[in-house]
């Protein structure tokens, strides 16, 4: 599926659509989308120094990998968003934008699915289980994501490599002999949306079974008379807490990729324009930094130990400044000095 579907079409086929275009103007879109990708980019940025520069025992495999994919299918994906927009704005090569969309495509469904495993992952290292099946995931933990992580790989992939060719022929196979190439695009729209509600499902279970055993964990440690202050404990409830609204981004943007597809493809009356459906990824994007920033633990304490140096170093130069007297204080007390002065020769004569 191509970015607003009408790029590829003719122009007789466009100027017969008669239908209403839901869309954003050129200053709204720039306007929103702008200040989120240079925020973002500099976020994942900093998530990029914060894993260079950790200790090995700091973090661990596979969450090295997991944060690392996730960072760096963001960083990529904005990228290719500026190259997208500058493109759109100064080319106006439809084709090119296209074929970058669909790279765009790829690295947002890399970044959603990674996230999945990232919170499967953490569901099987927080909660314990004594069945066989579960236990045998947590030993094998390692090589299950890294399996599914190359499934998801080869399906984003093998579709985008599709969309890609479909993009570059669609001029030579346009008289009728498209069906085949339609076919196919239909049967990858099919799995891959197929597969990103699955992912999401295995997100939504693992999310709420942490916040479940969390909960117990929590009242059992009231009931005797045990400590909340854990630091780990509070580790874990960020965690979950991110999940449950990182899987919130999820479901609303696995809900949004088909309705903005079905709306140009069988909606009669009105289909989305391609800015607002990009605005929609770079929101997805955004709310998935956040959730990063906040719920883990090498980021949000960087961040922290950045903002301490920050203030430390402004304090330092206020102190410095705040050790001359000011001069109005100074004249003061050269005046009263002055005076004084003043006085004791008159009390001497």
């Amino acid at each position: 599926m191509t970015m607003a579907g009408r790029e590829l079409n003719s122009t007789d086929e466009k100027d017969s659509d008669k239908r209403t275009i839901l869309s954003m103007s050129d200053f709204s879109f720039f306007l929103i989308n702008r200040p989120l990708a240079v925020l973002n980019l500099l976020a994942n940025i900093f998530f990029v120094f914060c894993l260079m520069t950790s200790k090995t025992q700091q973090v661990k495999q596979p969450l090295t990998i997991l944060l690392g994919s996730m960072v760096s299918f963001t960083i990529l994906y904005l990228l290719f968003f500026t190259l997208m927009t500058c493109i759109l704005e100064w080319v106006e090569s439809f084709v090119v934008v296209n074929i970058i969309y669909a790279i765009v495509t790829f690295l947002t469904r890399g970044n959603m699915t990674t996230y999945v495993w990232l919170m499967f992952y953490y569901y099987i290292m927080i909660v314990p289980s004594q069945q066989v099946l579960l236990l045998w995931v947590k030993k094998k933990i390692q090589s299950i994501i890294y399996l599914m992580m190359l499934l998801d790989g080869v399906i984003f992939l093998g579709e985008a490599c599709f969309q890609i060719i479909y993009i570059m022929d669609y001029s030579r196979f346009y008289n009728g002999t498209e069906s085949v190439y339609d076919e196919i695009d239909i049967a990858f729209f099919s799995i891959v949306n197929i597969y990103m509600f699955l992912c999401l499902f295995v997100m939504m279970i693992s999310c709420f079974a942490t916040t479940h055993y969390l909960n117990k964990h929590m009242k059992s440690l009231s009931a005797s008379v045990g400590s909340l202050s854990n630091s780990r404990l509070h580790s874990q409830i960020r965690v979950t807490v991110t999940g449950i609204a990182q899987g919130g981004l999820c479901f609303l943007c696995t809900m949004w990729n088909p309705l903005y597809v079905i709306s140009y493809f069988l909606s009669p009356y009105f289909y989305f324009d391609a800015y607002i459906h990009i605005t929609v990824l770079n929101l997805y994007i955004s709310g998935t930094t956040v959730n990063l920033g906040v719920g883990q633990t090498l980021f949000r304490e960087r961040a922290v130990h950045v903002w301490e140096a920050v203030k430390k170093i402004l304090c330092t130069g206020k102190s410095s400044n705040d050790q001359r007297p000011p001069g109005n204080l100074v004249t003061m007390t050269s005046l009263s000095i002055i005076e004084s002065s003043g006085v004791d020769t008159a009390m001497s004569l």
